[in-house]
């Protein structure tokens, strides 16, 4: 039999693996989970409070001409891409963020950073130094100036000389670039060599705006993988 002192210290054993596996518990509060109210934000003109557009809803728009060409001996892609962006939103923009998806595929990028070390799909198995930007120019009121932009992983900035006006104000981004298509890369893009030849899937193959809405603003979240249009072919 145990004696008393015995019996005293397995209980406080007890009670003390208790209240550190309740300490590690997430706190829950039913009325969250029941809370009637779906929609936590008022409606206003632009979107109503279930999401839908209102009678001064705005998408911002922009308007791509590309020249591109793959270079099969090497596995690059070259281009240029001219944007016609305009800003339909009440907002005057003093700087505008693009895409630059290819970045992932940098050693350094927040995409690797975040791969699980086993793989998976969305794991690159070769490195690439990403979009390289040759140029960046901006036509803006007549004028055409080399840009001022810095790059964060896959995000441009694009800093303007003069802000771009709100309701319909426009301007011309002109970009030259290059990359070379990783072997393997991920999920619709990269190059496989099969018996027939080089076999090519190139998605996220130019920079493009990132989007502004009424919302969040500009949504510059760091591209993981994401849809884009593909080329797919055979060479």
């Amino acid at each position: 039999m145990y004696s008393l002192k015995k019996m005293q210290f397995l209980l406080l054993c007890a009670t003390l693996l208790v209240t550190a596996v309740m300490a590690q518990q997430p706190k829950y509060d039913q009325h969250k989970v029941f809370d009637p109210i779906f929609y936590t934000t008022n409606g206003n003109e632009y979107r109503t409070a279930g999401g839908e557009p209102g009678f001064k809803y705005w998408q911002n728009k922009a308007d791509y001409k590309i020249a591109v060409s793959l270079d099969t001996a090497i596995h690059k892609v070259t281009g240029s891409v001219t944007i016609t962006y305009t800003n339909n939103s009440p907002d005057r923009l003093p700087f505008l963020w693009l895409q630059l998806d290819q970045n992932i595929y940098k050693e350094d990028s927040r995409a690797e950073a975040t791969s699980t070390i086993n793989g998976g799909r969305w794991a690159n198995k070769a490195f690439t130094k990403g979009d390289e930007i040759k140029s960046v120019t901006v036509i803006q009121n007549g004028k055409s100036e080399k840009a001022d932009y810095l790059i964060n992983d896959t995000r441009l900035q694009l800093k303007l000389k003069d802000t771009l006006n709100a309701a319909g104000a426009k301007l011309t981004i002109k970009i030259a670039y290059s990359f070379i298509l990783p072997e393997y890369g991920t999920d619709r893009c990269g190059r496989l060599n099969s018996l027939n030849g080089w076999i090519y899937e190139v998605a996220q193959w130019y920079p493009r705006m990132e989007v502004y809405d009424d919302i969040l603003g500009w949504n510059t979240l760091p591209t993981k993988v994401q849809e884009s249009f593909i080329w797919n072919m055979v060479i």
